[in-house]
C-alpha cells in the first residue's frame, strides 16, 4: 500500500499495489494512476502534480520529462504532459460537486492529434485508456468552443503582460505603469491588448479564448514589472512563456522585457537573450513606441495585385451574375450561400468548371483560388475537384494540379523537418544508449534529408560507446570488490567488450584476483579445519583435567568442612568490623577530606577544581550553596583553556520552555582547538526549524540561500550572545560541501564558500568529529522538542534528528539536505521542508578581549 495525492483536489489516497485507476473518496473523481513502485518516482510525481495543480505548468512539464527519461513507457507521464500543454485546471462544479476541466492554454492543434496523447493511449491499459479518451473528449469540446470565439476576435498589434494585483488583492504599481503604456500606444494608433480594459466587458465568461487570440495575433509583447516575483507570478509567466513558445516555433514576433526599480539581472533566465528596457530611463516611452512601429511595419504584408483566373469554358451569359454572387459569398466566407449559387449555375450549365471550382472552394472553406495551396491536406479526392478537372481548360487544370503538388511537397517537407527536429531534440537530451538509438532510428527513417544519414551513423556510434562505457564501468565496480561472484561477473563483462579501452588488461587482472581469492579461501578453509581439530583435542584434555581436579576437591572438602565453619564465624565478625569502618570512612572521613580539599582549592584560586568538587559532593554540608556562589566565576575560568571533549558555557538561550525564569546558559562541546581558538557545537538541539521555508524557491537545498543559515547568523546570533560574546565568535569560511557519496549534475549552482559566524556541520565534519553513531545522537531541549516534526523524529528514546548543511545528491530534483537521525546515522538524501533539530557550531577566539 502506497500514498498518492489526488490529481484534482490534492487529498492523500491509499493505493493498492498494481492499481492503475482509483476513485478519490474526497472529491469522487475517477482518475488514472502512475506506477508507484519506486519511492523516487513517487516523490517526483507528488512534486510535479503539486506544480500542475497550482498552474505552474512549465515547472511540472520539466519533472514529467525527467520521469519519461527514466521510463519512456509511462502512460501517466505522457497524459500529464498533455494536461500541462493545454493548461488543464480541474474546477469543482457547484451543482454536481464534480471536478470539471477548464483549458488555460488553448492550442490550434486538437488534443486527438497530440503526440503525447497518442503515446499515453499506446502504453495505457484498458482501464486507463477509457479515462484518457473520456477526458480528452471533454477537453476537445472546450477547446473547440474557445477556438470558435477566438476566430472572431480582431487582431492585436501589442500585448501588455503584467501582474494586476498583489498577494493582498491590492492593485500593483505594475498595473498603473501598464495603464499608462496602454493609453500611449493607443494614441499612436496601435491595437493593444490590456487585460484590465480589454477584458472588462468579458466578465462572467472564460478569458482564455480572448487571451489565446491576442497572443497569436499580437506582433509585440511588452512584459513589464517592478519586482522579480511579479515577473515570475503564475499567470504572468503563463502568458510570456506561451508567447516565447510561439517565437521558437518560427512566428515573427518580438518580446520586450521592461523593468523599473530592480536589478535587470533579477529578470527571468528566459529573458537573458533579450534586450530589456529600463522604464525609469529618460525617453523610455518614445524609444519603445519607435521600436514597436518598426516591428509592426516590417511585419505588415506589402500590397499585391492578385490576378484571378477566369475560366470561360462552357460560358453562358445567364450564369455570369450567379457566379459573381457565388464568388462574392466566398470572399465573405458565407460557404453555404456560395454553394447554393454554384448549384444554381449548374442547374443552367451542368458542365460549368467555374461553378465546380466555387463548390470546391466552399467545401474547403477557402476564399480564393490562390489560397488553395495553403490547405492543410491535398484535396485531389474531392468530388468537385474531379469535376473541375473534367470540364476546365488546361490553364485551370494546371493551377489546381500545381496546388496539389505544392501541398504534397510542403507536407512532405514538414514531415521530414518534424522527424529531423524530433530526432535532434532526443539527441540533445541525456546521453543514454536508448536516446541515441531512438534518434538514430528517426534519422534513418528520413535518409537523404539534410545530414540525417551522417547523424544516424554518429548516433549509432555514440550508442555503442555509451553501451560499452556502461558495461566497462559496471565491470570495474564488480572488479573492485573481493567477492568472487561479483568478480566473475566483472570478468565476463570485460570479456564481452574485448578491445574496448583497457578491458583486456582489466579482464586479466580480474582473473588473477579471482585465482588469488580462491587460493586464499582454500588456505583459510584448511587452517580453520586445523584449528577445529586442535580445539577439540584441547577440550578433551580440559575435561580429563576437570575430572581429576574434582576428585581432589572432594577429598579436600571433607577435611576442610569443619575448619570452614570456624573460619566462617571469625570472618563474619571481622567483616562486620571492616564494613563499619568503611561506612564511617565513606560517610564522614572521605566527604570531609574532599570538602576540605575543595575549600583549599577555592582559597588557592582553583575555581574550576573547587566547583567540580562541590558538585561531586552534592548535598553534603553547604556544597550546593558553595557551588552556586562560584558558578559564574567557574564558567569564565572553564572557558579560558578547555580541552577537546570537555563542555564549556557560552551565551544563553531559552531551553526549559519556561520563559518566566529567563534563558538558560548554553553548554557547548569542544570539538577542536588550535592557536587559542576552539571549535564548538551545542550539546543539545537548541531549536527546531525548516532548512528552507519556501518550497518553490529555485535555490532550495543550497546552504548559501537557506533560511536556516540566515536565522543562525541573524536571529540566533543576536538573541543568544551579548555584544562582547558576539565579538569573540570568529567569521569562518564555510565550504559549500556537496555530499561525498553522491554526484550532483548541478554543482555550478553552489558557491565555493560562504562566510558565517554560526553554521551547521557538513557530512564530512560530522564523520570527522563524531566517529560513532552513538556519539552523533543528540537530545533536544524542552523548548526545541515542542516544534520538531514528530512524524519523522522519534523522541521516544530522548533523541532527535538534527540538520547538516550538505546538499543531497538529489538536490537538483528535490532540494534535499543531509541530516543526522535520532539513531546517529547520517541520512544523505535527507529532507528540506520538514522541521528538525538545530545544533549550531562556531569558532570562539579565547584570547579576544
Amino acid at each position: 500500500m502506497s500514498i498518492f495525492k489526488c490529481k484534482m483536489c490534492g487529498s492523500s489516497l491509499e493505493v493498492a499495489t498494481g492499481s492503475t485507476v482509483i476513485e478519490c473518496e474526497y472529491c469522487g473523481t475517477n482518475q488514472t494512476l502512475p506506477n508507484l513502485d519506486d519511492e523516487k518516482r513517487a516523490n517526483m510525481y507528488d512534486r510535479a502534480n503539486h506544480f500542475r495543480r497550482n498552474n505552474e505548468f512549465d515547472k511540472a512539464m520539466g519533472i514529467y520529462e525527467q520521469i519519461l527519461n527514466e521510463d519512456n513507457t509511462d502512460a501517466e507521464a505522457y497524459w500529464s504532459l498533455v494536461l500541462c500543454r493545454y493548461g488543464i485546471e480541474y474546477v469543482e462544479d457547484p451543482s454536481s460537486r464534480r471536478r470539471l476541466p477548464t483549458v488555460n492554454r488553448a492550442q490550434f492543434t486538437s488534443i486527438f492529434d497530440d503526440d503525447n496523447y497518442k503515446s499515453a493511449l499506446l502504453y495505457a491499459d484498458s482501464y486507463q485508456r477509457a479515462i484518457y479518451e473520456e477526458e480528452a473528449k471533454a477537453i476537445n469540446e472546450i477547446q473547440k468552443g474557445f477556438l470558435s470565439i477566438s476566430q472572431n476576435e480582431v487582431p492585436f498589434d501589442v500585448f501588455i503582460c503584467y501582474k494586476e494585483t498583489d498577494g493582498n488583492g491590492r492593485r500593483t504599481p505594475d498595473s498603473v505603469l501598464a495603464n499608462d503604456l496602454y493609453h500611449q500606444l493607443t494614441q499612436e494608433g496601435f491595437k493593444v491588448f490590456f487585460a484590465r480594459i480589454t477584458l472588462e466587458d468579458k466578465l462572467g465568461s472564460a478569458y482564455e479564448p480572448y487571451i489565446f487570440a491576442a497572443l497569436n495575433s499580437a506582433k509585440v509583447m511588452v512584459v513589464l514589472g517592478t519586482k522579480p516575483e511579479f515577473f515570475k507570478a503564475v499567470w504572468v509567466r503563463n502568458e510570456w512563456s506561451r508567447y516565447l513558445s510561439l517565437i521558437k516555433q518560427g512566428q515573427k514576433k518580438m518580446l520586450i522585457p521592461a523593468y523599473k526599480d530592480m536589478d535587470p539581472y533579477d529578470l527571468p533566465e528566459e529573458f537573458s537573450h533579450l534586450q530589456a528596457q529600463d522604464m525609469s530611463k529618460l525617453g523610455f516611452m518614445q524609444d519603445l513606441i519607435r521600436g514597436i512601429k518598426k516591428i509592426v511595419q516590417i511585419d505588415e504584408p506589402k500590397p499585391t495585385i492578385v490576378k484571378e483566373t477566369v475560366v470561360t469554358t462552357n460560358f453562358n451569359g445567364n450564369t455570369t451574375p450567379l457566379l459573381e454572387r457565388a464568388f462574392m459569398f466566398l470572399e465573405d466566407e458565407d460557404w453555404t450561400s456560395a454553394n447554393e449559387y454554384c448549384e444554381k449555375v449548374l442547374d443552367i450549365d451542368p458542365k460549368n468548371a467555374q461553378a465546380y471550382l466555387g463548390k470546391l472552394l466552399a467545401d474547403l472553406k477557402v476564399k480564393k483560388t490562390e489560397l488553395l495551396k495553403d490547405c492543410k491536406e491535398p484535396f485531389d479526392n474531392n468530388n468537385n475537384y474531379q469535376k473541375v478537372l473534367r470540364f476546365a481548360d488546361d490553364a485551370l487544370k494546371k493551377v489546381l494540379s500545381d496546388c496539389i503538388v505544392y501541398i504534397n511537397n510542403r507536407n512532405e517537407q514538414d514531415r521530414l523537418e518534424r522527424i529531423y527536429n524530433q530526432a535532434s531534440a532526443i539527441l540533445n537530451k541525456e546521453s543514454t544508449k536508448e536516446n541515441y538509438e531512438m534518434a538514430a532510428h528517426f534519422f534513418e527513417s528520413i535518409k537523404g534529408y539534410k545530414d540525417s544519414e551522417i547523424l544516424a551513423m554518429k548516433c549509432r556510434e555514440k550508442a555503442t560507446k555509451v553501451r560499452k562505457d556502461s558495461i566497462y564501468h559496471s565491470a570495474k565496480e564488480k572488479a573492485h570488490t573481493n567477492n568472487i561472484g561479483y568478480l566473475q561477473i566483472g570478468l565476463e563483462l570485460f570479456e564481452s567488450i574485448s578491445g574496448w579501452r583497457d578491458a583486456d588488461a582489466q579482464a586479466v587482472a580480474c582473473k588473477e584476483k579471482i585465482d588469488r581469492l580462491i587460493a586464499l579461501e582454500k588456505k583459510n578453509a584448511e587452517e580453520k579445519e586445523r584449528q577445529i581439530r586442535i580445539e577439540r583435542e584441547n577440550r578433551e584434555k580440559e575435561e580429563e583435567e576437570k575430572q581429576r581436579q574434582a576428585q581432589i576437591a572432594r577429598k579436600k572438602e571433607v577435611k576442610s568442612r569443619r575448619l570452614k565453619q570456624i573460619i566462617t564465624f571469625v570472618t563474619f565478625v571481622a567483616i562486620c568490623a571492616v564494613v563499619a569502618f568503611f561506612i564511617y570512612r565513606a560517610k564522614v572521613i572521605v566527604p570531609n577530606d574532599k570538602y576540605n580539599d575543595a575549600i583549599t582549592q577555592l582559597k588557592s584560586g582553583n575555581v574550576v577544581e573547587a566547583y567540580e568538587a562541590f558538585i561531586d559532593l552534592g548535598d553534603y554540608k553547604n556544597c550546593d550553596e558553595m557551588a552556586k556562589s562560584i558558578y559564574e566565576e567557574y564558567k569564565v575560568e572553564k572557558l579560558k583553556n578547555p580541552s577537546v571533549g570537555e563542555y564549556v558555557f557560552f551565551g544563553t538561550y531559552e531551553q526549559d520552555n519556561d520563559a518566566s525564569n529567563g534563558p538558560e546558559d548554553i553548554e557547548w562541546l569542544v570539538l577542536d582547538k588550535k592557536d587559542g581558538q576552539i571549535f564548538v557545537i551545542s550539546k543539545y538541539a537548541l531549536d527546531c526549524r525548516c532548512y528552507d521555508d519556501d518550497m518553490d524557491d529555485v535555490n532550495q537545498g543550497i546552504w548559501e540561500q537557506s533560511t536556516l543559515r540566515k536565522w543562525m547568523n541573524e536571529n540566533f546570533l543576536e538573541s543568544a550572545f551579548s555584544a562582547n560574546e558576539a565579538a569573540q565568535i570568529l567569521v569562518t569560511d564555510v565550504s559549500a560541501d556537496l555530499d561525498p557519496d553522491f554526484y550532483s549534475s548541478s554543482k555550478d549552482r553552489y558557491s565555493e564558500y560562504t562566510q558565517d559566524k554560526i553554521f551547521c556541520l557538513s557530512v564530512t565534519e560530522a564523520n570527522k568529529y563524531f566517529d560513532t553513531e552513538k556519539k552523533r545522537t543528540c537530545s533536544a531541549t524542552e523548548y526545541a522538542e515542542d516544534g520538531v516534526d514528530r512524524v519523522l523524529n522519534d523522541l521516544s528514546n530522548g533523541k532527535c534528528d538534527w540538520w547538516l548543511r550538505t546538499s543531497s545528491g538529489y538536490a537538483w530534483i528535490q532540494g534535499n539536505v543531509a541530516l543526522v537521525t535520532h539513531q546517529g546515522k547520517i541520512k544523505d538524501d535527507g529532507y528540506n521542508y520538514s522541521v528538525f533539530g538545530v545544533r549550531p557550531a562556531m569558532w570562539i577566539d579565547l584570547e579576544a578581549e
